[in-house]
């Protein structure tokens, strides 16, 4: 599982996406998130905060293979394959 969607608990109307690592690093899902939630994470949820429209942004642009860069949250776009 790459990331779960939930209500978040202490923001009223809000999704909370929660995106575990096995090793440490951000993972592709986190990393997208925190461009998508502009690092609105939350240590208390465990998870990046976002509203329902957002949340619906980030999971499209997750589908279609978009990552993001980790210091200046600027999306890339998915890699195309080699023919």
């Amino acid at each position: 599982m790459d990331y779960t969607v939930s209500l978040a608990r202490y923001a009223k109307g809000k999704l909370a996406i929660r995106c575990p690592s096995i090793d440490g690093w951000k993972t592709r899902a986190a990393r997208l998130a925190g461009a998508i939630a502009r690092g609105r994470y939350t240590g208390r949820e465990g998870a990046y905060i976002m509203s329902p429209t957002a949340a619906a942004k980030f999971e499209r642009l997750f589908l279609e293979g978009w990552d993001a860069r980790v210091i200046t949250l600027e999306l890339e776009p998915p890699q195309q394959a080699a023919a």
